[in-house]
């Protein structure tokens, strides 16, 4: 489902989503999932996890990659795309004919095993070598889209308890411990979102369980490289104004965390059945539409130069099972 929020012609037409245009039917049997999109670019699974879709809905462009033999079978798999451009020139949002790349995390689902990625460059063609990191016990597969901070992708997993972290310098695959968990902490599906914190390091905003305030953590490393989370910042809700407002003495309305939007720093919560996209340096809430709380919501933002340029702005919603 997309929900371009952007008046024409500033907006990205919704045809351009329609999977039917792509050979991609759900009606005819082909389910698919939507693990990510980033840079103008999807990334679709099919429901049998044999292959995956890169779309560029802009330029139309497909390409079908088949998932790597070692990653078939009894697992969770997750992924991420994202644009493989590095010179200084060039800005994230007009990619279309840049490279790309496409990171596909394997978790077991049957207790606590290493965790898998592999890597794959458009400009060379192939998949990297297997990447792997060990897991603690009680880890679970991942449970939102991952978020690109820095040159990094992180992946909370379910239950909070851990971030994965594949870092690109690196080449590494990690786990990192959470945030410690309080009394006023609410761990639920839709209470928790990796964000980007101060001076570009990792961060996390939680929901309280009485969703009267957000939480913002942020991650710090060391001179012993060891990881330190801190309370960086409390945001009490009705202190965001444009927002539903909260009745003191009442039953806290229904909120979630629905999903994050890189370029803009903002997350998107549904509250009082609208979906709003708040700008977290600002505190700036934006009401984008009226829908329900689907599993996730994906951020699109992209952009086109043809002879002059135009702005085109829009979110993609989709319900994951």
């Amino acid at each position: 489902m997309f929900k371009p929020v952007l008046d024409p012609p500033d907006c990205v037409p919704p045809q351009r989503f329609d999977m039917r245009l792509h050979d991609i039917d759900s009606s005819r049997g082909m389910g698919v999932q939507l693990p990510g999109c980033r840079h103008g670019r999807l990334l679709i699974m099919s429901s049998r996890r044999e292959e995956l879709i890169v779309i560029a809905p802009i330029t139309g462009e497909k390409l079908h990659l088949t998932v790597p033999s070692k990653f078939k079978g009894d697992c969770y798999l997750d992924g991420a795309v994202l644009c493989a451009a590095t010179d200084h020139d060039h800005v994230h949002g007009s990619c279309h004919l840049s490279p790309f790349k496409v990171v596909l995390l394997s978790l077991s689902i049957r207790g606590p095993q290493p965790a898998f990625a592999h890597v794959y460059s458009s400009e060379t063609g192939v998949w990297s070598d297997l990447i792997s990191t060990p897991t603690p016990p009680k880890f679970c597969h991942t449970n939102s889209p991952g978020s690109l901070i820095g040159n990094a992708l992180y992946w909370l997993c379910r239950g909070a308890d851990y971030i994965l972290k594949f870092d690109f310098d690196g080449r590494s695959l990690a786990v990192i411990r959470a945030p410690p968990i309080t009394n006023d902490v609410c761990y639920r599906n839709g209470s928790h979102q990796i964000i980007q914190a101060v001076d570009g390091a990792v961060g996390l905003a939680i929901l309280s369980h009485n969703s009267h305030t957000i939480q913002m953590w942020q991650k710090e490393v060391n001179s012993q490289s060891v990881n330190k989370w801190f309370l960086w910042q409390t945001i009490e809700m009705h202190n965001i104004h444009g927002l539903p407002a909260q009745i003191e003495g009442q039953k806290a309305r229904l909120i979630f965390i629905l999903g994050y939007a890189e370029d803009t720093d903002g997350i998107l919560l549904y509250m009082d059945g609208g979906v709003y996209m708040v700008q977290l340096k600002l505190m700036q809430p934006r009401k984008l539409c009226e829908k329900p709380p689907n599993n996730h919501y994906h951020s699109f933002e992209s952009f086109y130069m043809p002879d002059s340029l135009l702005s085109f702005h829009a979110y993609t919603s989709t319900h994951i099972h």
